[in-house]
């Protein structure tokens, strides 16, 4: 992981999209516009620099951002 940090939002937002959540159900959940998931999302990719969005789930396992990996 870079030296830049996820902030809480997009913390959550990858969460959600890891448990499976799609961005508008992601957007609800948060309470934002499924265009504001989509950019905390994008964000979350950008600091984890993953090329997709499943990338970026990957990484914040291995990173143990999202918890632990079982290993």
């Amino acid at each position: 992981m870079s030296g830049a940090v996820l902030t809480g939002p997009e913390l959550a937002a990858l969460r959600l999209l890891a448990g499976g959540l799609t961005h508008v159900q992601i957007a609800a959940e948060l309470g934002v516009r499924p265009e504001t998931a989509g950019r905390l999302l994008h964000r979350a990719r950008t600091v984890l620099r993953a090329r997709t969005l499943p990338h970026a789930v990957a990484l914040a396992y291995e990173a143990g951002v999202l918890g632990h990996t079982g290993r």
